[in-house]
């Protein structure tokens, strides 16, 4: 099987790399604007890669498209800061680029396995989201916040239309909040455009205060990286007649913690596996101080994964001290404060 991913360089597209190529025998097809997150996979015989920008390798893509057999597109921007100083941006990539793809994939008949988000969701009051059940629930326009996930809910229906008419063959999943190696650059997190776990690992690194915005009280369900491309794999092998119009939650129920309990563990695990502790604080602002009128947040997300684990037979393994732990690890190994043996 040839599988093509765009944005293969990315969190999420990398790891997918790795994977595929060390427990399938696929051919994988990669394009991005760089492959230094690639390094474990560049040279691979099964892997071929090519430095482009989604929005101009159109002939390549296209030739791409009608050669591989499933496609995943892995092009976007998915950090807060952005939404709202940048909407239009998010919106150009996130939407129209990714549409133009999915066109192609519907014109050559070709499987696509898309990247939703849990933001779809939005401020849906149910206790757990359900992929066939909740109600995507949004807030005013003049909040810019919510333009990525109006962007990812709108190809989220254009593709399951295409695939009720038969376009396509798909497979939806949606992403809660996974953390691990290579989340975001240590640059992009001191300014402010990372998630979460890597702006607070670059304050922790740094001795600067970590700050909760609104008290940190939001929830999220964090998700160790390792466990959501365990998912993708087995959706990738299944057959896809079977996942056909399939969306799937991948996140970690149980690993559902506020932002607050966040920063808490992040703190103590910084302590326990570095020789100097951390010398900042812990201190809180308003959302519209720290992101913008543009701002508005989620108070909790947190997934019903009862679809992946009867469908997929997939069940999430590393709990929330573990994921952030080896996440915390992986960048500071990388970043120079640790070695592997420490």
């Amino acid at each position: 099987m040839k599988i093509l991913i765009l944005g293969a360089n990315g969190f999420i597209g990398n790891a997918l790399t790795r994977k595929l190529l060390e427990t399938t025998d696929n051919e994988v097809y990669g394009m991005d604007l760089s492959n230094n997150k690639l390094e474990h996979s560049i040279a691979h015989p099964r892997f071929h890669f090519v430095e482009g920008d989604v929005n101009i390798s159109n002939e390549w893509i296209e030739y791409h498209i009608r050669k591989c057999d499933v496609i995943v597109p892995l092009v976007a921007i998915a950090t807060p800061n952005v939404y709202v100083t940048d909407p239009l941006k998010v919106f150009q990539l996130d939407f129209e680029s990714n549409l133009k793809v999915i066109k192609l994939v519907a014109k050559y008949h070709k499987r696509l396995i898309f990247p939703s988000t849990s933001e779809t969701y939005g401020m849906c009051e149910d206790e757990k989201f359900n992929e066939y059940t909740s109600n995507l629930v949004l807030g005013p326009i003049h909040k810019c916040r919510w333009i990525y996930s109006a962007s990812k809910q709108l190809l989220d229906r254009v593709i399951i239309a295409h695939a009720e008419k038969g376009d396509l063959t798909c497979t939806i999943f949606r992403p809660f909040n996974w953390v691990g190696s290579k989340l975001d650059s240590m640059e992009e997190a001191q300014l402010g455009n990372g998630r979460v776990i890597t702006i607070f690992l670059y304050n922790l690194i740094h001795g600067k205060d970590i700050v909760l915005v609104n008290g940190g009280k939001q929830r999220r369900a964090f998700t160790y990286l390792d466990d959501g491309i365990d998912a993708l794999v087995k959706i990738i092998e299944m057959d896809s007649t079977i996942l056909n119009e399939k969306i799937f939650n991948i996140g970690s129920p149980d690993n559902d913690i506020s932002i607050a309990k966040l920063a808490d563990i992040m703190v103590d695990t910084y302590n326990e596996i570095m020789d100097e502790p951390y010398k900042g604080k812990i201190t809180t602002k308003s959302e519209g101080e720290f992101y913008g009128k543009g701002y508005e947040d989620i108070p909790i997300r947190v997934p019903d994964i009862t679809e992946a684990r009867t469908k997929l037979l997939w069940e999430p393994k590393c709990d929330i001290h573990q994921s952030i732990k080896n996440t915390m690890t992986a960048y500071l190994i990388d970043e120079g404060y640790l070695t592997s043996e420490s």
